[in-house]
């Protein structure tokens, strides 16, 4: 097979990282989380590439796949250039522009300021190399933009500012691998967009200021990556339903972010996602979010911090929001997960020494009362060594074997339980047969029934808090 004639002899120089040292509009943390991925970059810029542009680049594209494929083949590092191309006038019969198992190479691709008209747009099965693949400003119009089954490689996935007016970007069963994905303020107008089955690896991702009308994030595998979403715009349908993987993830912030239909955030997630200053007008589900509060060893000082503090302390604020979500949706049972994960949160840092004591307690007894059988344990707990003890200090003949230990239970159930209309009876009963009196008995035993029937008190109420929780309307 004979291959085009392309004119590669001027050496060109490839400098994408410029995009975002000179002029670049993105925020800071555009900037600052690709650190790494941009010093790659400038050292790419110090060697000389070939370019394969322009006409060159759209004759060999024409020729089809196994042209084209056949040429990278022998040309796997070169750079490909699309930029400004008007692909309107290329489309085939059906109205298709079809790039379908095209490969790439390792080197840079750019799609610039490209447009691609009305009709579908098909990348599926196409493999990016570990070059940069921009489609910066890129215009869609109508017409689905698929890339089903594509493979890219280690280089920034740059679709910041890109407009899309009628379609559905489908990334379905994709592989990012460890890229920066960027769809930094890129505009769906009428547009949704697909993950289902997409595999991300350790790179960025990033909707800062997107603007989208449906989306639908459910990757099968996510890496211990950053999804960063701040002034993230839905106007319809929004749904990240994160995997098992998702555990890795780094950080997820949606701070900020507006969705005009229904909402839904699922994942066991190890991390707590920013929904501070999100704004929602229809259900929002949070039911399946399980959330784990990073927690590290405190530091030495004075007092004592007794357990570990939180490890971001804007969690406490961030934990909630969330609560706040969901009692707003009547989520009861996702509302006390976020509320007693809060409470953890400003332990130590928000909350007093003696009111971190305290609250350490009460997650121990009761989880936050979420939990009805610790309290109950408890309780029994106490009226078994409370009679033990009632029985030890018995100092009537008549208290000793079975009979003193059959008074001693009376004595310790009657003052668990002070409310039974039986308990004031059998305990007078209780205190004569092992004291021989009921008004002066000896002053241990003062001490002991007074400790356990505020004990008691604390246990039945956790009970009946962790009854409530469990059956609310």
């Amino acid at each position: 097979m004979s291959l085009p004639t392309i004119n590669l002899s001027r050496p060109h120089r490839f400098y994408i990282a410029k995009r975002y040292f000179k002029g670049h509009s993105g925020p800071q943390l555009h900037l600052g989380k690709t650190e790494n991925e941009f010093r790659d970059m400038t050292e790419e810029a110090k060697l000389e590439r070939q370019t394969l542009e322009g006409g060159a680049a759209l004759n060999l594209w024409r020729q089809g796949r196994e042209v084209w494929n056949s040429w990278i083949n022998e040309n796997p590092g070169c750079n490909i250039s699309f930029d400004g191309v008007d692909f309107s006038r290329y489309r085939d019969s059906d109205g298709n522009l079809s790039f379908t198992g095209y490969c790439f190479g390792d080197g840079n691709v750019h799609f610039n300021g490209a447009t691609f008209g009305d009709g579908n747009v098909i990348f599926a099965k196409v493999t990016f190399g570990d070059g940069h693949l921009i489609f910066a400003k890129v215009i869609f119009d109508s017409g689905d933009v698929i890339f089903t089954n594509a493979t890219f490689g280690k280089g920034v996935i740059d679709f910041s500012e890109a407009a899309f007016s009628d379609c559905n970007v489908i990334f379905t069963n994709s592989n990012f691998g460890d890229g920066y994905v960027d769809f930094f303020k890129a505009t769906f107008a009428d547009s949704n967009m697909y993950f289902f089955g997409a595999t991300f690896g350790d790179g960025e991702i990033n909707f800062h200021q997107a603007r989208i009308k449906e989306l639908y994030f459910t990757p099968k595998t996510v890496g211990a990556c950053s999804i960063q979403a701040e002034e993230l715009s839905i106007k319809d349908r929004a749904i990240f339903n994160l995997p098992s993987s998702a555990s890795n993830l780094k950080t997820f912030n949606l701070h900020s972010a507006s969705f005009d239909g229904p909402f839904t955030l699922t994942g066991d997630l190890n991390i707590v996602p920013d929904l501070r200053a999100t704004r929602y007008s229809h259900q929002v589900d949070l039911s399946d979010l399980k959330v784990k509060l990073p927690r590290i060893s405190a530091k030495l000082g004075w007092p004592p911090k007794l357990s570990r503090v939180a490890k971001d302390p804007k969690n406490g604020a961030r934990l909630r929001r969330l609560k706040e979500i969901a009692e707003t949706n009547k989520d009861h049972q996702a509302a006390l997960r976020f509320s007693a994960d809060e409470n953890r949160a400003k332990r130590w840092i928000e909350t007093s020494w003696f009111g971190s004591v305290l609250d350490m307690a009460f997650s121990a007894f009761s989880d936050y009362g979420q939990n009805i059988l610790r309290p109950f344990v408890a309780l029994i707990v106490l009226t078994a060594a409370s009679m033990g003890l009632y029985k030890t200090l018995a100092t009537e003949t008549s208290a000793a074997g079975w009979t003193g230990w059959a008074q001693a239970a009376l004595l310790s159930a009657s003052n668990s339980l002070p409310f039974l209309p039986q308990s004031r009876d059998l305990r007078e009963d209780a205190l004569t047969a092992l004291h021989g009196t009921t008004t002066d008995p000896d002053l241990w035993v003062d001490a002991l029934m007074i400790t356990q029937g505020v004990l008691s008190f604390i246990f039945l109420f956790l009970i009946g808090l962790g009854l409530r929780n469990r059956f609310r309307l």
